[in-house]
């Protein structure tokens, strides 16, 4: 088990605030392990573990408390007695009925700092505007960084992690192809099928898996859903635009994929075609579809895609008349550019990645990511190799 850093710092940051600490992400990407390790922390700076509540609603000590009015009657009665706050962890919520009538409750009474999470089958992103109006705020935990990597598997190499990805679940078989791609592969049908199939009761499931399989094969790739749909339709596959909107839109709730608009970055308008998306782990691409290493330069984009999602900006495609900027990525009033490329060894290839730069009028950081060891940073614009940049704080 590893401290995982980013995650507990956030968590700190809001301790004690008076907001519910939502915990969301991707199914077993260590939101379970990430509280525990919290709980730890608390310790360790003097909270008293006897005003630490956990209750996990997967494991069967807990299947007692069914709805919201069982869950209230078990913590006002651990509650009972006790003086100043009280810390309270509520895993796996969703599987309590109307959960959010209890913990808007808790919420109300001052007495409790609230922490809770929900696989996305019982409680998505998009539930939580409803649930807790105002009153919340969302952690959103990534499968590991590569720094995060290395720490679980100090003898990987970069080469590893474009094949292996981070989700943690895989950890314990330490880098072993044949189980790890078995176990990525039961991870997504799970994630599927509990978080998607099930959810949204959807029927047609073959149009969702192939679907999934050509997101995968082209991640990073821009395309439109008429261009998908033309694609299914060559496999004899009847799906219309409106349903791979549909199913596209379901796959990005359950955190399975990340959508990246395009901007023009001069005219400042939101285009509406043409977008891309990205695997939450690409992992998952070696085992459903293989050979990651073989489409290297399309891994290395989703894999800064992620990192900067999960440094907190948002990030977009820019559009500079007819050239592209990998992303445009954004934080407060903070903004930075980047292009991602596999190697730069042609002078061709440093003309076109770092072209684009000079057709952008402003003094904004501007970053070439590669896997190159020479530095072929010039006229104001940093190249970075993809491993100094990752490894970054």
């Amino acid at each position: 088990m590893i401290k995982r850093e980013h995650y507990l710092n956030l968590l700190l940051r809001y301790k004690d605030k008076p907001f519910i600490k939502v915990v969301t992400g991707l199914r077993r990407s260590g939101k379970s392990v990430l509280l525990d390790l919290y709980i730890q922390e608390l310790i360790q700076q003097g909270v008293d573990s006897d005003h630490i509540l956990k209750l996990n609603f997967e494991l069967p000590e807990n299947f007692q408390i069914t709805n919201y009015l069982e869950l209230s009657t078990f913590v006002l009665a651990w509650a009972k007695e006790k003086h100043g706050t009280l810390y309270v962890f509520l895993d796996e919520v969703g599987r309590v009925s109307e959960w959010e009538k209890a913990v808007n409750g808790f919420h109300a009474l001052t007495a409790f700092d609230l922490y809770i999470t929900g696989s996305n089958a019982d409680l998505l992103s998009s539930d939580l505007s409803t649930y807790l109006a105002g009153r919340y705020i969302e952690i959103l935990v990534h499968p590991f960084s590569y720094k995060e990597f290395i720490q679980v598997h100090p003898s990987a190499t970069f080469m590893d992690y474009v094949v292996f990805g981070g989700l943690p679940s895989i950890s314990v078989f330490d880098l072993d192809y044949e189980s790890s791609m078995t176990a990525l592969r039961d991870s997504f049908q799970s994630a599927i099928l509990q978080d998607v199939v099930q959810r949204y009761g959807i029927r047609n499931t073959v149009v969702l898996e192939k679907l999934i399989i050509y997101l995968c094969a082209n991640t990073s790739q821009t395309f439109s859903a008429l261009s998908i749909s033309n694609y299914l339709k060559s496999q004899h596959i009847t799906a219309t635009v409106d349903t791979v909107l549909n199913y596209v839109n379901i796959l990005t709730s359950a955190f399975l994929l990340y959508k990246a608009s395009r901007q023009d970055i001069i005219g400042k308008a939101i285009l509406k075609t043409e977008e891309k998306y990205f695997i939450a782990d690409h992992g998952f691409r070696e085992a459903m579809v293989g050979r990651n290493s073989n489409s290297i330069e399309l891994i290395l984009e989703n894999i800064v895609f992620i990192e900067l999602i999960r440094r907190g900006y948002q990030v977009y495609i820019g559009k500079v008349d007819q050239f592209e900027i990998d992303f445009v990525a954004s934080k407060n009033e903070k903004k930075e550019y980047y292009q991602v490329s596999y190697l730069l060894g042609s002078q061709k290839t440093r003309d076109r990645e770092f072209e684009v730069f000079r057709r952008v009028q402003d003094s904004y950081p501007k970053f070439v990511i590669s896997m190159d060891e020479v530095n072929f940073s010039q006229d104001g614009i940093i190249h970075k190799n993809i491993v100094q940049f990752l490894l970054e704080e």
